[in-house]
């Protein structure tokens, strides 16, 4: 039997996490392109090694990480770590924050997919238009846009980097830790230690969105604060799934709830309790892929209990939340301006050929509300 010494096989690429010496920079657009060809974006296929790839791509999203923090502390988010009581250096899970969280009368929270990095939407979005259009900078930009803007803050939940990395003691993605050194170039990733690896409280995504929901707007908000919940993909599943089991506690706070969803559908349908069931279909929206335009609506409300609209995203789950949050905002406000409001259910075309024919749908409101006939 023969076997190769470690020192004989392939060194771990490196990539220095520095989008000039990547060969690339960001420009007027805020697009992040090639320097040695402007109009080309980030290219993943530099080797047919995996392993190459993998960690150009890690050093890649590094860089965006690391201009993305510095824009969001500028917008006025801070990171607050989970569980509270942690350190800088303890295990914990950064989230985003309105640094007016403790003042404001109306919070918005973001739980996003449980693969991306705080405050990023979508990298494709990122690659194609911008980094502040793929990422929560212009969907908290907007809201701070707006009249009210004082009395919203933004909290957004970090469902992806859930895995502690003692050496470097940050929070990372299950990608990230993938990326991490190697002996050599053809080792394995290093084991997840159950508990070594996870963060009190915090250790899935299901414990995550609890902890969101009670340390951060049970205890640093004001208690009086009305609610509006955003959940994309598994982020939607999660925060239905705990309102569901908990929804003596919040049905005071919660005013208002929009969900992005992929191909599979597991909200709405699986609410067991009677009084979210009803809320959920007076005061829920769903946002599903279809490449109709924007807040067109879609068959669905049979299996998903509320009335839903197409994201105009086409394809990716993780598009939905770049494409549709002005809907969304727009469905929130309308729920706050008019406190008695609740969503008629749609009359929807019946066959695919009449979707053509459709004109955007306004919202019907019952007599409950000022503007009911």
């Amino acid at each position: 039997m023969f076997r190769r010494l470690s020192s004989s096989l392939p060194k771990d690429p490196e990539f220095p996490a520095d989008l000039e010496k990547l060969g690339y920079y960001i420009n007027e657009k805020d697009q992040i392109r090639s320097i040695a060809h402007p109009d080309e974006e980030f290219n993943f296929f530099i080797s047919k090694n995996e392993r190459v790839r993998e960690m150009q791509r890690d050093a890649f999203d590094t860089c965006i990480r690391n201009e993305l923090s510095v824009r969001f502390e500028a917008s006025g988010l801070n990171i607050t770590r989970l569980p509270l009581n942690a350190g800088p250096s303890d295990p914990h899970v950064p989230i985003l924050t309105s640094s007016n969280l403790a003042t404001a009368n109306r919070l918005i929270v973001y739980f996003g997919e449980s693969m991306q990095d705080l405050g990023i939407f979508a990298h494709r979005i990122i690659g194609q238009d911008s980094i502040a259009s793929g990422s929560a900078l212009d969907f908290v930009h907007t809201i701070q846009s707006r009249e009210d803007s004082a009395n919203t803050a933004v909290i957004i939940a970090n469902l992806g980097q859930l895995v502690w990395y003692r050496r470097g003691q940050r929070a990372m993605t299950i990608a990230s830790w993938n990326a991490l050194p190697r002996k050599t170039g053809v080792g394995n990733a290093m084991r997840i230690d159950a508990v070594k690896n996870r963060v009190p409280g915090n250790g899935s995504t299901k414990e995550h969105v609890k902890s969101v929901f009670e340390d951060v707007l049970g205890k640093l908000a004001k208690q009086d604060a009305v609610i509006d919940v955003i959940g994309l993909g598994e982020g939607a599943e999660e925060a239905v799934g705990y309102l569901d089991q908990n929804w003596e506690h919040w049905e005071r706070k919660v005013k208002a709830i929009c969900v992005g969803l992929g191909f599979v559908w597991r909200v709405g349908h699986e609410i067991q309790n009677k009084k979210i069931l009803d809320f959920w279909g007076k005061r829920a929206r769903a946002y599903l892929i279809h490449n109709a335009p924007v807040e067109t609506p879609l068959a669905g409300r049979q299996e998903l209990s509320c009335n839903c609209f197409s994201s105009g995203e086409p394809t990716f789950t993780e598009c939905i939340m770049p494409r549709s949050y002005q809907s969304m905002l727009e469905f929130f406000q309308l729920v706050n301006d008019f406190p008695g409001y609740m969503e008629a259910e749609l009359d929807i075309p019946k066959d695919e050929d009449d979707m053509s024919r459709v004109v955007r749908w306004e919202t019907g409101i019952r007599a409950e509300s000022p503007r009911a006939a």
